[in-house]
């Protein structure tokens, strides 16, 4: 969206974050009917899997990979009572992650959920991933694990960052029966990044003398698996032709950033938002101003132009230190848009655990915002500060992320949340 100088916008809901929180914030408020703006950076995608995790290990100091995640939620609930999935009851996650599922569908991505388990997704490192919702293009891979498939595994001269040779000791160290073939990919010379070689792969004669270089691979093989480089905008298609042509169901791996399975969730969610008449600012950051006459003020932040934005309610969603919605600094870790108190240990010296690999994890990775039970920040005394500030997605306390493999899906369910209760809390005034 095009700003104006001095313009003044107003709207039934502010989002700061154009994460996967922030997008579905924004695609929930518009479902409801709410005026939505929603500001921020997206490029956080590139560095994203593309897989949504709901709960993927619990406990965490065991290593306990989940078979279904609500095998570890109880247990979670009880001994981390302020964790964001201990405010929210089954059903309600469920729905969440159906709705996410459902308006990425909207925007031309199709995922796959495995009744109400997880699937587990070979990586670029020869690990299995457990993950919640899957990308079409991966989910065939989750029947390998049971050692059965016959498996090969291509790669490509001159990608970067990733290696069929490499995957496959892994595999085979689990016995399973793996070959590997490397593809010339004549249009490319030397090394090359991963947006090159998405960009072919929506190219019919492409497909074709790539399935002619694997044919001489194929023999007894049953399933094929290749880096998640399968299109941009079309590789579910791209999947199927190449499906067709070599008679081997195909599935892709994730891998290093910069990510294309990551750059499709974006481009999904953006399609399903601006067909929703959600009004975006891309790259903008915003400054708070004001309360006043029941709304929340903000300017633009950045030159030329400074619009100010006049919201009756705000969705936090602008996340932890990547993304600039939290900051440390020598002692303490800041919030960036209200400077609202932040959970943290007080004495620096505690944020880390002096074994980088310890099975306790880092305190500092469960700093963040506290919350009441609908998402809205509290003070010292655990009353909300502001009746229509909600905070959603990494940005919330309690949420050791990388280690419960639970990002995407705190994401989504804590969006999806506070969303519903600033709408019924508007539809009672």
């Amino acid at each position: 969206m095009n700003l104006k100088n001095n313009a003044t916008i107003s709207c039934d809901l502010l989002v700061i974050g154009s994460g996967i929180a922030g997008m579905v914030a924004a695609a929930r408020a518009a479902s409801l009917g709410l005026d939505t703006v929603l500001t921020g950076s997206s490029s956080g995608f590139f560095l994203t899997s593309g897989l949504l995790d709901f709960l993927g290990v619990y406990p965490v100091e065991s290593s306990q990979v989940l078979e279904s995640p609500f095998n570890g939620l109880d247990q979670l609930r009880k001994q981390n009572p302020d964790h964001p999935y201990s405010k929210i009851d089954n059903k309600t996650i469920l729905e969440s992650l159906d709705f996410t599922a459902r308006i990425l569908s909207s925007g031309g991505l199709e995922y796959s959920s495995a009744k109400n388990t997880n699937v587990n997704i070979l990586t670029s490192a020869g690990t299995f991933k457990p993950s919640f919702l899957v990308p079409q293009t991966m989910i065939k891979g989750s029947s390998i694990g049971s050692g059965k498939k016959k498996i090969l595994l291509a790669d490509f001269k001159g990608l970067k960052g990733y290696s069929a040779a490499l995957i496959a000791q892994a595999l085979k160290r689990r016995h399973m029966d793996v070959t590997t073939v490397t593809i010339q990919v004549p249009q490319l010379t030397g090394d090359f990044n991963v947006m090159r070689m998405a960009a072919l792969f929506e190219d019919d004669a492409f497909l074709h003398r790539t399935a002619k270089q694997i044919e001489s691979s194929v023999q007894d093989r049953e399933i094929l698996g290749l880096p998640a480089v399968c299109g941009i905008h079309n590789s579910q298609d791209s999947m199927k032709k190449l499906e067709n042509l070599t008679g081997l169901d195909c599935f892709e791996i994730p891998g290093l950033p910069p990510s294309i399975p990551g750059l499709r969730l974006k481009n999904a969610f953006e399609t399903h938002i601006l067909k929703n008449k959600v009004r975006v600012f891309n790259n903008v950051k915003v400054a708070f101003t004001a309360f006043e006459n029941e709304q929340i003020l903000f300017t633009t932040d950045g030159e030329p132009f400074r619009t100010q934005i006049a919201a009756k309610g705000v969705i936090l969603a602008s996340g932890r230190f990547p993304g600039r919605g939290l900051a440390a600094h020598r002692e303490v870790i800041r919030e960036t848009v209200f400077d609202i108190p932040v959970y943290h240990p007080q004495q620096r010296s505690l944020w880390y655990q002096l074994d980088f690999f310890s099975p306790q994890g880092h305190p500092v990775n469960r700093a963040g915002i506290l919350t009441d039970s609908d998402f809205r920040p509290v003070d010292k005394t655990c009353q909300p500060l502001c009746e229509n500030v909600y905070a959603a997605g990494s940005i919330l306390a309690h949420n050791d992320w990388t280690r419960l493999k639970s990002g995407a899906g705190v994401s989504c369910v804590s969006a999806f949340c506070a969303v519903n209760h600033f709408h019924a809390r508007k539809k009672i005034k």
